[in-house]
């Protein structure tokens, strides 16, 4: 794991329609630093905030029953409530 997800949540909507093993399989992702379907800039802005614990983590992936999910990691130097992670499609962003 390159980084600690925290808490987790999931949108109602993803709640309601995905399947709890593709969103835990999204997560694992995450968590391993698989940024999924983002350019090499997003994906270099990721790496360096996972790196120093600054920031947020945003990762998106397109399923084919699903459409694209999104899952960002707040928080991740833990201060505060400590991270927290939320699976949701961008038309709940």
């Amino acid at each position: 794991m390159l980084h600690n997800l925290g808490r987790v949540v999931a949108a109602a909507a993803v709640a309601a329609a995905v399947p709890p093993a593709l969103i835990t399989a999204l997560l694992d992702r995450h968590a391993a630093g698989d940024w999924g379907d983002l350019s090499e800039d997003d994906k270099a802005a990721n790496n360096e905030a996972a790196r120093s614990g600054d920031g947020r983590l945003f990762s998106s992936y397109l399923t084919p029953e699903h459409g694209k999910l999104w899952v960002i990691t707040d928080d991740i130097r833990g201060e505060g409530d400590g991270p927290i992670t939320t699976v949701l499609f961008p038309d709940d962003y």
